[in-house]
């Protein structure tokens, strides 16, 4: 059998995976230990319900900006400050449950921060290894970042959960750390060789986005693949529940 038609992956896209792992880990696992803490705290669900309403909101208002700047910004770049930010948020909260709170304000609120430094960390994150993805590798490259973040969202709870056991202000700290690993990987990875695109007007994003859902269409494996990490990530949602 010959290897040498099989296109390698570039050590660039390898770093980039095992970045990604570190992000998902420490992003998810203090998410989960956050919804610990808060019931911990209160053992009211309505908390625990409004934790989550302070995760999904920013990324869902704030779509339409964070996926422009992706595109029309180095990818890299936007992705390590989001990451810095959410390091800088773990950190704050590391502090904040030091001092054995009984407020849930400031956790609302470094919540929310977080979720917005995040909901800008995951567009440039999802393009990132496809523009530096070589022809032939995409579908490999693909998968190998849905292992990575699902890999990093099956361990974060767990270990964090052990870490929480330890100390109750551990794992934030741990969080700040693993995103700081993440963001220091990132420094190895190239500059993507593809020239961004950068849509003038309403009428250009929205063809953008019509002919990103063509080009899936025609490509049945990608469709294949997005569809695996879809049924993966909905019947994996049961992480979403330890906190309760």
């Amino acid at each position: 059998m010959n290897h040498s038609s099989t296109p390698k992956i570039p050590f660039g896209i390898s770093v980039l995976i095992v970045s990604g792992f570190f992000a998902a880990l420490s992003q998810i696992g203090q998410i989960t230990i956050i919804g610990k803490q808060v019931w911990d705290m209160t053992g009211n669900e309505l908390d625990l319900g409004l934790i989550g309403v302070a995760e999904f909101l920013p990324v869902a208002l704030l779509a339409p900006i964070t996926g422009s700047i992706a595109d029309r910004f180095d990818r890299r770049r936007v992705l390590a400050i989001a990451l810095s930010g959410e390091a800088i948020v773990s950190i704050f909260l590391f502090s904040y449950i030091r001092t054995d709170p009984t407020s849930l304000k400031p956790i609302f609120a470094l919540v929310l921060l977080f979720s917005v430094f995040r909901s800008f960390a995951v567009p440039a994150n999802r393009a990132l290894p496809i523009d530096l993805a070589p022809p032939g590798t995409v579908e490999r490259v693909v998968a190998l970042k849905s292992v990575s973040f699902l890999g990093g969202a099956v361990a974060g709870p767990l270990i964090f959960s052990f870490l929480f056991v330890a100390d109750i202000a551990l794992p934030y700290l741990v969080a700040a750390i693993g995103l700081s690993i993440g963001i220091a990987l990132l420094t190895l990875v190239p500059k993507p060789p593809v020239i961004q695109y950068k849509p003038t007007g309403t009428k250009e994003v929205v063809k953008d986005a019509f002919e990103g859902l063509r080009f899936i269409r025609r490509t049945p494996i990608l469709f294949g693949a997005i569809s695996l990490v879809l049924f993966a990530v909905l019947f994996g949602g049961i992480i979403a529940l330890l906190p309760a």
